[in-house]
């Protein structure tokens, strides 16, 4: 499990949900990476210091605090597993993802895999999803290919909780999320972790929240579409707010990076996280 859940943290972190081992080409010429403007930097910054001053005095959640809440390491959810076989060093540091267009840097961070601002303690879960193309699907007489591929045809979303304390500082953390889902969908953005190649989002689709999470303080919900070498595949990012403490849910399934198709972040996985948060709350 912790092989797998691994691997999956380097699609989340590396390329940024774009698939395995595509490297994205520059979209605006061989400089796109340098070209990230300093205001954007400044902007992922004073999202940091927002929080911050917001969050000062505050009584936050020990890491703990956040263990007894979060979904348990093994625990079965919406017909996949939960592992806690996964480490920070895996994923980007809250800071390294910078949007070129600096009002997308919350959402860039949130697709990334990281989460915003200085929250003052974070745990994170890795739920892989059963294997959706099943041996049937495949017929008598598969390829290795088709094998190879069915083996892919699996979500998997990376669950970070993290506790900022008072509510007025994960309110701010909603706010940047919210505007960039409002501000970022027309033209989408690029971004880059910690100087990387610059991942193209070309496509933001802001949705409804799942189904059963109408009594968290806030939810959001948007559909992502990243083009890599010319192939155009989807996202899934939800993001919930309970008192002081955030829930980020970014998804992907590996074979639908590389066909396009569609595919579902299950809805009872962010309702059994919320229902343990809401509990202990």
């Amino acid at each position: 499990m912790r092989h797998r859940g691994v691997a999956a943290a380097g699609v989340l972190a590396v390329v940024s949900l774009a698939g395995c081992s595509a490297s994205v080409s520059k979209p605006d010429g061989d400089d796109v990476a340098a070209a990230v403007s300093a205001e954007a930097e400044a902007s992922a910054s004073a999202v940091a210091g927002e929080v911050g001053r917001a969050g000062a005095g505050m009584v936050a959640l020990s890491p703990e605090g956040l263990e007894a809440v979060a979904l348990a390491d093994g625990q079965a959810v919406a017909g996949g597993t939960v592992t806690a076989q996964v480490s920070d060093r895996d994923f980007p540091n809250a800071g390294t993802v910078v949007a070129k267009k600096a009002v997308c840097t919350p959402l860039a961070t949130v697709q990334a895999g990281s989460v915003l601002g200085a929250p003052v303690s974070v745990v994170r879960r890795m739920w892989i999803g059963p294997q959706e193309t099943s041996e049937a699907d495949l017929g008598a007489d598969p390829s290795d290919g088709e094998v190879a591929a069915a083996a892919l045809d699996a979500t998997t979303s990376f669950v970070s909780l993290a506790s900022y304390g008072q509510e007025a500082a994960a309110k701010v953390v909603m706010a940047g999320i919210g505007r960039a889902v409002r501000e970022c969908a027309a033209g989408g953005f690029v971004y880059t972790v910690a100087g990387q190649d610059p991942v193209k989002t070309v496509k933001v689709q802001k949705t409804a929240a799942p189904a059963g999470t109408g009594g968290a303080d806030e939810v959001i919900a948007a559909n992502l579409t990243v083009s890599v070498d010319g192939v155009s595949g989807p996202v899934r990012v939800v993001v919930v707010r309970e008192g002081g403490t955030v829930g980020y849910f970014p998804a992907t399934n590996l074979a639908s990076q590389a066909t396009g198709d569609a595919f579902t972040l299950p809805a009872a996985l962010v309702q059994a996280q919320l229902a343990q948060l809401t509990e202990a709350g």
